[in-house]
């Protein structure tokens, strides 16, 4: 318990000095020597600094024709060694949020260990190696809000199916294992790695898997493929990620 606390009070620290609103932000030009680590994408609604990355460093994934799930229409990943930052696009005639009703529940399926063999869910993907969930919501119910999940175990068979994560969160929606904002249709967020809660530790290299809702139902899921005879839902493989150093 000791290091999970531990662990949030370094998240809080690093999201605080990528805050471009923060005078000891060392990527605030008015304090250029305050500090060592300059995140390559702020998790502010300004979406351009995406187009700054170098493609070859930004695993992409976008929605296939003829998928089964369409809502999410592309995803972009970048992984620095504190973070992963995810940006997202999604169809705004399915997703029809409603701020008095609908509060968007967003998905998050990490295999941080880049093993294959272990986690599951292979309702949305191919290879199910899943072996945390993060669930958590692009709104507040009145507006666009910071993403900040809970995150859940996967409790199944090995590369098994079902909805067989934990009843209970290991760490609590709110605890600042993310953040995140946007506008209607886009949103961009940053998952703290060394709050993962397999190890406290994500892999170089691993696998990642989105899913958006409306009422719970799943509408839009990266990666995706075309339905055909054998692949009725159009599932894919989930995204492979290589952590730029």
């Amino acid at each position: 318990m000791k290091k999970v606390f531990a662990l949030l009070a370094f998240a809080a620290a690093v999201l605080v000095a990528c805050d471009p609103n923060n005078p000891n932000n060392p990527d605030n030009p008015d304090d250029p020597d305050s500090g060592d680590y300059v995140a390559a994408i702020k998790i502010d609604g300004d979406f351009a600094d995406w187009a700054k990355l170098p493609a070859a460093n930004v695993a992409t994934a976008s929605c296939a024709a003829d998928a089964y799930w369409t809502a999410l229409k592309t995803v972009k990943v970048y992984a620095d060694e504190y973070f992963i930052f995810v940006y997202f696009e999604w169809d705004k005639d399915q997703i029809a949020w409603d701020p008095d009703t609908e509060w968007v529940p967003f998905h998050i399926y990490l295999n941080g260990d880049g093993n294959g063999a272990t986690g599951g869910f292979t309702d949305q993907f191919l290879n199910a190696c899943a072996d945390v969930l993060y669930e958590g919501f692009l709104t507040d119910g009145n507006n666009f809000a910071s993403y900040d999940p809970g995150a859940y175990l996967w409790e199944g068979e090995p590369n098994g199916e079902g909805w067989s994560w934990s009843a209970d969160a290991v760490i609590a929606a709110g605890s600042g294992l993310a953040s995140g904002a946007g506008v209607n249709g886009k949103y961009e967020l940053a998952l703290v790695r060394e709050l993962y809660p397999v190890g406290g530790k994500v892999a170089d290299n691993f696998s990642i898997g989105f899913d958006i809702q409306q009422g719970w139902d799943s509408c839009g899921v990266l990666p995706n493929a075309s339905v055909t005879e054998d692949n009725s839902a159009g599932k894919a493989e989930m995204l492979q990620v290589k952590t730029v150093k």
